[in-house]
């Protein structure tokens, strides 16, 4: 190729001499014309070869189509000088994405941008997964974001990743279900039901065929997808404590202490509350069910808003009737805030290229894209202060104002990763029937152990 292009050079430039001399004039080099030496910027994409950025991400189809769209769009600014870049995805479950990043990067795999979630990102910067970015973002655009999302995507005060989104899981329901049993949930985030109060609507809403013990209709999902996390589950220990207990903090100030704080008395009962909504009440399935709430097996489900876009898609706009409340409660009632952020891998060939589309996406423009197919609590202001679906009494206003008043983040600490796991695992075996305080206790230890190595982080 580049000979071939050479060559037309070489073509072009005898010719220009030629015609020079027959008409005994030769113009100097610093007298040519800016046009002839330097490509329109169309000119000069031609000339690129195309950059394929790769992407690791969470399977998900919506994210998907809203990553290629923003891509189309990006393909238009400056003049098109992006137009040679595309993206490559990679994607895996949930609960594979953290090990992956890491593996990748240690490994020195080829890859450039990453999906990473908003408490991993001190993980990473602590081991120099992702590129600091902060340098590269004007105070201005910095602005751009919620604050809480902006020290999310941070480390030590400086910015490793734009955030993609916020969030804060409340309790959906499906209308006509709770119709049907008599029910009216609560209007209100100040009127939220407490644990006690939903669980006699979880128990109402459980349906069971006549002769059969499994229900058709399960009162309750707690938490997205099939998988047991932090986000949501951790939620449960966390409410059981007076704000600002070592329950409720979920860890200690260092950030690396677990016991004393994960295993607390009032973190064991909540969690055997947690078991028996499984095995007691009987009112969650032990084995997850995909899409549980869509498909209408459960009357109320614990999500953040992105559950309403699943919905448009699999019903159409409005068809599904659905309706929200405040999360249910023990002591304090909260919401975990944060979602998910973009990152640069260490070992990317193409950072320029990366770069531009992580600004463009995390921009006001990309995210009004993502947001359209998403459909899930925006992190950038100007956005979020002009979807009337936010407004002060419409539809999804409930999840804005649970955000600011009973939102906060999860647990601090740069260990993140491996505490999730430990997590993730205690509860698994809590489901299945496990004695309780000696799993928490148990996984409180392990925990510890595991993030110990990050002492003096901060």
């Amino acid at each position: 190729m580049w000979a071939r292009m050479w060559a037309g050079l070489t073509a072009l430039l005898v010719v220009a001499v030629v015609a020079s001399l027959l008409t005994g004039v030769l113009t100097p080099v610093q007298a040519s014309s800016p046009q002839l030496l330097t490509a329109s910027p169309q000119a000069q994409v031609a000339q690129k070869p195309k950059v394929v950025l790769k992407l690791l991400a969470i399977t998900d189809d919506a994210q998907i189509n809203a990553w290629k769209e923003i891509l189309e769009e990006f393909h238009k600014i400056d003049g098109g000088k992006w137009s040679y870049v595309d993206i490559a995805f990679e994607t895996v479950p949930f609960q594979d994405l953290f090990p992956k990043i890491e593996s990748a990067v240690a490994a020195g795999s080829d890859m450039d941008m990453v999906q990473s979630d908003g408490p991993d990102m001190k993980h990473y910067a602590f081991y120099r997964a992702l590129v600091p970015l902060d340098k590269y973002f004007t105070d201005a655009e910095k602005k751009q974001w919620l604050p809480q999302s902006f020290e999310e995507g941070s480390y030590r005060g400086v910015l490793y990743g734009p955030p993609m989104m916020q969030s804060c899981s409340l309790l959906m329901y499906n209308k006509q279900m709770t119709d049907a049993a008599g029910i009216k949930p609560p209007a209100t985030l100040g009127k939220s039901w407490t644990m006690a109060e939903a669980l006699r609507a979880w128990q109402k809403t459980t349906i069971r065929p006549s002769g059969s013990s499994v229900p058709s209709v399960w009162g309750l999902r707690w938490g997205q997808g099939t998988w047991v996390g932090d986000y949501e589950h951790g939620i449960f220990r966390r409410s059981n404590g007076a704000k600002g207990s070592p329950t409720y903090n979920g860890v200690g100030d260092d950030g690396i202490t677990f016991v004393g704080y994960m295993d607390t008395p009032e973190a064991i009962e909540a969690m055997q509350f947690y078991q028996d909504l499984h095995r007691k009440y009987k009112v969650t399935p032990i084995e997850a069910i995909p899409q549980i709430f869509e498909t209408k097996k459960s009357a109320f489900m614990v999500t953040p808003d992105n559950r309403i876009g699943e919905l448009n898609r699999l019903y159409g706009e409005g068809k599904f009737p659905w309706g929200v409340t405040g999360i249910p409660y023990f002591k304090t009632q909260l919401c975990h805030t944060g979602s998910w952020h973009y990152g640069i891998s260490p070992v990317t060939k193409h950072f320029d290229e990366a770069l531009a589309y992580v600004k463009f996406a995390s921009s006001d423009a990309g995210a009004r894209i993502w947001y359209k197919h998403v459909r899930q609590l925006p992190a950038n202001v100007a956005l979020l202060n002009t979807l009337p679906e936010y407004k002060p009494g419409a539809s999804q206003a409930i999840w804005v104002e649970a955000m600011n008043k009973i939102g906060v983040p999860r647990i601090q600490t740069p260990g993140y990763t491996e505490y999730q796991q430990v997590f993730a695992e205690v509860s698994l075996n809590i489901i299945s029937g496990a004695n309780v305080a000696e799993q928490m206790k148990a996984g409180a230890a392990r925990a510890q152990q595991l993030v110990a190595k990050y002492k003096g982080w901060k």
